[in-house]
Formats: C-alpha cells, structure tokens, sequence
C-alpha cells in the first residue's frame, strides 16, 4: 500500500516513539477502587491505599499528586467515619433530631467522598495533577 494515499509518509513508522512510561492508568484504577469501597466496607480502599502508597515516587510526576490526593482522602474519610461513628453514638438515640443530625453528617461524608474521587478520577484520565493534594476538599 502507499503510504501518501493514507496521509502519512514512510519515515513515520521509523520516527521514535516518546510515551509516558507513568501514565496515569494506576491512579484511575486507585479511584476507581475507592469509589467501590462504598459497597465492600473500605475493602477496596485498603487495596487503593496501599498501589498508592507503593506506586507513589520522590519526583514531581503528575501521577504522585494523584496517589497523594488517594492516600490523603482514605485517611480523610476514616475520620470522617470515626466522627460520624462517635455522633451516631452520643445523639443517633434521640428520635428524630439526633438522626437528622446523624443523617446530613452520612449525606455530607458520602458526597465528599464521591465528589472527591470522581474530581479526581477525571483528572487523572485527562493526564492532568491535582491541583492542590493536600487540600481537604475537592483539590
């Protein structure tokens, strides 16, 4: 076949090939295992914790904002848990007022936590960092 008909020349198969060899593939998975810790009790997390912890590297890689913001929203979310868990405790007996209060701080929990994974789910897909990985909120 012709290679000009196809609109590319011949020297292109023979051009070097510069890919990133750190593509943020690991981190989307690390998301994606986070957000399925909603359904397996931080399961998932637990495994999203760790690849971030092993995958994460002393450089100024894009990526490792990524496992930072994975390892820093595991933690997060486990003292959300322990707070949430210490108020279920202390008001979650009162009827009405006390699962309101109780209801809106699990509401609040999971829309951060999801918010904060897809945020950065779609980041990492689109090959960009976060923008702040040490942030409390969305980054």
């Amino acid at each position: 076949m012709n290679d000009h008909i196809h609109g590319q020349d011949a020297s292109f198969d023979n051009a070097p090939r510069y890919t990133d060899e750190r593509g943020g593939n690991t981190a989307a998975v690390c998301y994606g295992l986070m957000i399925a810790t909603l359904f397996t009790a931080f399961a998932t997390g637990l495994i999203a914790l760790i690849v971030s912890y092993v995958a994460r590297e002393d450089d100024n890689h894009w990526t490792n904002s990524h496992y930072t913001f994975v390892i820093r929203t595991f933690w997060i979310s486990i003292l959300y848990a322990i707070i949430l868990g210490f108020f279920t405790f202390v008001i979650g007996w009162i009827p009405l007022l006390g699962w309101a209060v109780v209801g809106l701080m699990a509401l609040y929990t999971t829309a951060w936590f999801i918010g904060r994974n897809v945020i950065g789910l779609l980041r990492a897909l689109n090959g960009r960092p976060v923008d702040n990985p040490q942030s409390w909120f969305f980054g």
